[in-house]
């Protein structure tokens, strides 16, 4: 009696761990966002695409990322409810069939490595310390007098910004990328 009552609570505890790991690999329901396919470790460079293409490409994305402004953050937030960084440049490319990476990290191996100052609307831009990427922005206008990009802060949500001139965006800026 005591051996039947002891394999159903051991049982019990083993579908319980079998169910929570399932959970922690699924999406949000509320996510409203296709599961994406794998993500690729290098994505394409747009070189299959006409220019006229890509360029309405570029359009759409930071025509898409300008509906999210005033979204709150969100520490691992995916939905228009909460993003975080990366959150939020993978749910934004998601919308034209560009798969990303979850995390700041991940993405920053997906595609090709461009300089910031050639980088242009779409391309994302990464930031950290020391060269360990820790925030991402997507960027929506770049040129020689104005580096302008959208991104989910943790102290404002998402928000179109210039960081030309800021002192703390400048110093963190590690590099960009081209995903497209």
């Amino acid at each position: 009696m005591l051996k039947v009552f002891v394999f159903r609570y051991w049982i019990s505890g083993l579908l319980a761990i079998v169910l929570l790991a399932a959970c922690s690999a699924l999406r949000p329901a509320d996510s409203g966002i296709p599961k994406p396919r794998k993500p690729r470790s290098r994505t394409s460079t747009g070189s299959s695409k006409s220019p006229a293409a890509v360029s309405s490409l570029r359009q759409g994305i930071t025509r898409t990322a300008r509906k999210y402004k005033g979204s709150k953050y969100k520490y691992g937030g995916t939905t228009p409810k909460g993003f975080d960084c990366s959150g939020f440049t993978s749910y934004v490319l998601l919308k034209h069939k560009i798969d990303l990476h979850r995390t700041s990290d991940q993405q920053a191996r997906q595609g090709k490595k461009i300089k910031p100052k050639s980088a242009l609307p779409g391309d994302l831009l990464f930031f950290g310390k020391k060269g360990k990427v820790a925030h991402v922005a997507i960027v929506t206008k770049n040129s020689g007098n104005q580096l302008k990009v959208i991104h989910s802060t943790s102290s404002k949500g998402v928000v179109e910004q210039d960081i030309t001139h800021s002192d703390y965006w400048q110093s963190r800026l590690l590099f960009a990328r081209r995903v497209f």
